[in-house]
């Protein structure tokens, strides 16, 4: 067979030889960039792109990270304004007292205590406080009284409404939270 070819070869011109030559160097040509340069250019856009949906990834994960340590910081923060386990903290007594402070302990229309709920871990307790006729200035003060109490308690909920009556005086409806280790 090869010396068929040998002497085929020997019979073209020059001409045909340069042509053959040419050809058979084009196919060849062909063939290493399809079986060789096209795979790999194709795997070196995929490393690319696996590449930047990583560095994506990296990114979104130290936001994740810096999130989690504020957090984390935010979660230390409440939990040493925390009742400590022997020390008795009556949410209760303490909006009695906060009313009193803010002189509205008469405008007390229903206290509902609600009952527990472990969260996590946490025990929250609540209160629902429903006020008839306060004022403004009177409303903000047991707002501050709340805020400055010696253990976290938060309102969750607030709704006031104006008395048609007079507008200056309001219904409010509050719901106080606090938190203690279960």
């Amino acid at each position: 067979m090869m010396q068929m070819l040998k002497e085929r070869w020997q019979q073209f011109s020059q001409r045909e030889r340069l042509i053959v030559a040419a050809g058979g160097a084009l196919v060849a040509a062909a063939l290493v960039f399809l079986l060789l340069i096209d795979p790999l250019m194709a795997t070196i856009d995929k490393l690319d792109r696996q590449a930047k949906r990583k560095a994506k990834d990296s990114q979104e994960l130290a936001l994740v990270a810096q999130e989690y340590v504020v957090k984390q910081a935010r979660i230390t923060k409440l939990d040493q304004r925390m009742p400590v386990p022997p020390a008795q903290f009556s949410l209760l007594a303490f909006m009695e007292e906060a009313t009193t402070t803010a002189q509205i302990r008469d405008r007390i229309v229903g206290m509902q205590p609600q009952a527990p709920i472990v969260v996590q871990g946490y025990e929250e307790t609540s209160v629902d406080l429903r006020l008839d006729g306060v004022t403004l200035p009177q409303l903000l003060a047991l707002l501050v009284a709340i805020e400055q109490a010696p253990y976290d308690v938060q309102v969750h909920h607030l709704q006031m409404k104006p008395k048609y009556d007079n507008p200056v005086n309001l219904d409010a409806t509050l719901r106080i939270v606090t938190y203690a280790k279960a």
